[in-house]
């Protein structure tokens, strides 16, 4: 088998992509599977009353999405360098959606074998970390994005009847 480290496109291999992000100093991660794409932010439009997690509304290429702070999803303080912070525009449970974060880094191909379940001494019952990898000697916390969607707007999530 070729050692080809191209995207990875071939399923069956039992791994995947994450994509790296940080929210201050702390360091998490996106299956980029959800990931359309990442770009520098654009002017947001607020949105009277809307949930506090929620910065406003972006058009992209004629499509109007709501903008999340995902430092204000998590309880952190805003970026110390804003003209760093990156737009991850994301899409699951046919939505798509976009997450205000301080930086993205890179992509790392892991396998999911290196994916830790969250100890429930530090997660909590309603932690939006689902997972926490290790990687050169640091913790990436992997985040539930669905759960975080679903905080905001319960109506988004998929009913079990």
């Amino acid at each position: 088998m070729e050692a080809n480290k191209g995207i990875l496109l071939e399923s069956g291999t039992n791994e995947l992509e994450i994509v790296e992000f940080g929210i201050g100093k702390n360091k998490f991660g996106i299956n980029v599977i959800k990931v359309k794409e990442i770009i520098n932010p654009v002017p947001i439009t607020l949105v009277p009353h809307s949930h506090p997690n929620v910065e406003g509304i972006i058009e992209l290429r004629g499509e109007v999405l709501p903008v999340v702070n995902v430092a204000d999803a998590l309880g952190f303080p805003p970026s110390e360098t804003p003209e760093q912070d990156k737009f991850i525009v994301a899409e699951f449970n046919q939505q798509k959606v976009v997450f205000h974060v301080h930086t993205v880094t890179q992509i790392h191909r892991i396998s999911w074998s290196q994916i830790e379940k969250p100890s429930d001494m530090y997660q909590g019952l309603e932690s939006q970390i689902i997972g926490v990898i290790k990687l050169n000697g640091e913790m990436l916390l992997l985040l539930d994005f669905e759960r975080i969607v679903v905080e905001i707007n319960p109506e988004s999530g998929i009913n079990i009847q």
